[in-house]
């Protein structure tokens, strides 16, 4: 009789190691059921959002890149691009999408290992939610750092209502045949942030061992308030422009659940 238990990875040191190579399947599954946005229509506001900039925007910064979508899109759009993002593996993945020419760096945020200034720094996909404040306060510095004068700073984050709303023992899966996955979601006791544990079970080409690999990764996402998104802004000379409804020109509200903050810096 075939052994039918799956065999365990060792998670590695750095984050999305074991899900790099299927990271980009989940897709519209896990995006729609999080309540975020596609890439082509974040991209489409971002687009919009800068059309009438003076000066244009041209060369983009993405912190956080993972698998390269954003970036491939804005590269569809004519902008110069630059991806950051602190999973090797994930880069990998980038690297294949985007091909030789498009510069990409491993760093973990707050650092930003650039000799370059920006027309615009973004970070889509609530990256910024992973941060810490004494971090997201240092990224907010080194994006200031990084940007030319006028160059615009946006990102979205998840809101009170999304992060209450992905907690409380949320959970959403996936079976794809060859590959499935369970998105665990749990509150921290305070509230103020939530464990999402990433299990993942691959089918393996070979049956000698056992038919499945199976990984788990947990990442700890917290909540992200305006007070403390001002407070970091206000710290480093970024001036806010705008805080909108998940990459939509409407006002973000209460019942918002992704919002996509707007900043400049000034001196155009």
């Amino acid at each position: 009789m075939t052994d039918r238990t799956p065999t365990v990875q060792t998670i590695a040191p750095q984050p999305y190691t074991t899900v790099a190579e299927t990271y980009d399947r989940l897709g519209e599954l896990v995006t729609t059921g999080l309540g975020e946005k596609l890439h082509h229509d974040k991209a489409d506001f971002l687009t919009g959002l800068w059309s009438d900039s003076a000066p244009p925007v041209e060369s983009v910064l993405e912190l956080a890149c993972g698998t390269g979508l954003m970036l491939q899109e804005l590269v569809e759009r004519g902008h110069r691009v630059v991806g950051l993002d602190r999973s090797e593996a994930m880069l990998t993945q980038a690297r294949s999408r985007l091909g030789p020419d498009v510069p990409l760096l491993c760093a973990t945020l707050p650092d930003i290992p650039v000799d370059q200034h920006f027309d615009a720094v973004i970070s889509p996909g609530a990256s910024l939610n992973y941060l810490t404040e004494t971090e997201l306060a240092a990224t907010f510095r080194s994006v200031a750092a990084t940007l030319r004068p006028g160059g615009l700073f946006v990102f979205d984050v998840l809101s009170p209502a999304g992060m209450g709303g992905r907690g409380g023992g949320r959970v959403l899966a996936g079976d794809f045949d060859d590959m499935a996955f369970i998105l665990a979601f749990a509150n921290s006791p305070d509230g103020d942030s939530y464990e999402m544990t990433w299990t993942q079970f691959v089918r393996m080409e070979s049956e000698a061992a056992a038919p499945y690999l199976k990984s788990v990764e947990h990442h700890q996402v917290y909540g992200v308030g305006p007070e403390t998104i001002r407070a970091s802004a206000d710290a480093c000379g970024l001036v806010e422009q705008g805080v909108y409804d998940n990459y939509v020109f409407r006002p973000s509200d209460d019942a918002t659940l992704v919002q996509t903050w707007v900043f400049r810096l000034p001196g155009a």
